[in-house]
């Protein structure tokens, strides 16, 4: 007799409390230990900075050169990526901040671009004088991950997801996500959006709004 498939309602069953406490405790040992790896990770790239630099002093035109200049590239990526998720990690769940929406996104770009692969892109603008929201960083960077690793899995090649963030007087922000066709969130990840700040729903994409921080 064939054994007959799992339900969705068993495959979607909520995780035991034991279960939640252990990625709790998982996930609050790499929060602690992140500083650790950042000052190891940073120590290691001012190492690699200054003899890449030395090596630059002498190295000849032609191959040497561009061989050194892609060494130094790969270098400054791997700063941003790194840097980018021991940032996340370390972040306290929640992380209440009055910030402008572009910092944020400033910190989480470089891993937002790994979880979207070559293919595609992801781009911030900002008006000039943005001012600081009431949000909660934890939770815009995790809804924002969410986003665009389901994305990169329905959007055509070529596509970008556009970030921009504007006042909205007299007391909001928004942070306007400009969507192709594919990228619009379902399921998990238009959930942790919701809980990120107020949707709002554009026809190009969505709205997140949140109150002017003050103080």
């Amino acid at each position: 007799m064939k054994e007959e498939p799992a339900l969705d309602s068993d495959r979607l069953a909520p995780p035991s409390p034991a279960a939640c406490d252990l990625v709790r405790l998982r996930h609050d040992g790499l929060r602690r230990v992140a500083p650790a790896v950042q000052h190891e990770v940073n120590n290691a790239l001012m190492v690699l900075a200054s003899n890449l630099e030395l090596l630059g002093r002498s190295a000849a035109e032609g191959a040497p050169r561009r061989q050194l200049d892609r060494a130094t590239e790969a270098m400054r990526k791997l700063e941003h990526t790194v840097r980018g998720f021991l940032d996340a990690a370390r972040r306290e769940v929640p992380d209440p901040a009055g910030i402008p929406p572009q910092l944020v996104l400033g910190q989480v770009l470089p891993l937002l671009r790994v979880a979207l692969g070559a293919r595609f892109g992801f781009d911030v603008e900002a008006e000039d004088g943005a001012w600081p929201a009431a949000l909660d960083r934890a939770q815009l960077d995790i809804a924002l991950l969410a986003l665009v690793r389901d994305a990169a899995a329905r959007m055509a090649p070529g596509a970008r997801i556009a970030a921009r963030v504007a006042n909205r007087p007299p007391e909001e922000v928004v942070l306007h996500l400009v969507l192709p066709p594919g990228a619009e969130p379902l399921g998990e990840a238009a959930e942790l959006l919701a809980a990120a700040g107020r949707i709002e729903r554009m026809p190009d994409g969505l709205a997140l709004v949140w109150p002017r921080a003050r103080g």
